[in-house]
């Protein structure tokens, strides 16, 4: 199987981009956690932040199957 290039270069790109989005998400998350047990976040910034991670993760899986 023969694959271009370019192809080549684009899913690389897009596997930087997964683990790039999946890592932002991950420490969010711990960072939001501390946060709130530090008693720094309320729970709806803690909801809000959690969240937030969450549709950082939605988005790499849709980069990652696209």
């Amino acid at each position: 199987m023969y694959l271009k290039p370019f192809s080549l270069l684009q899913r690389g790109l897009q596997a930087l981009l997964v683990r790039g989005l999946c890592t932002c998400a991950r420490l969010l998350t711990r960072w939001s956690i501390r946060l709130y047990v530090r008693g720094l976040l309320s729970a709806v910034e803690m909801r809000f932040l959690l969240g937030f991670s969450a549709a950082i993760t939605r988005a790499s899986l849709r980069v990652a199957i696209a």
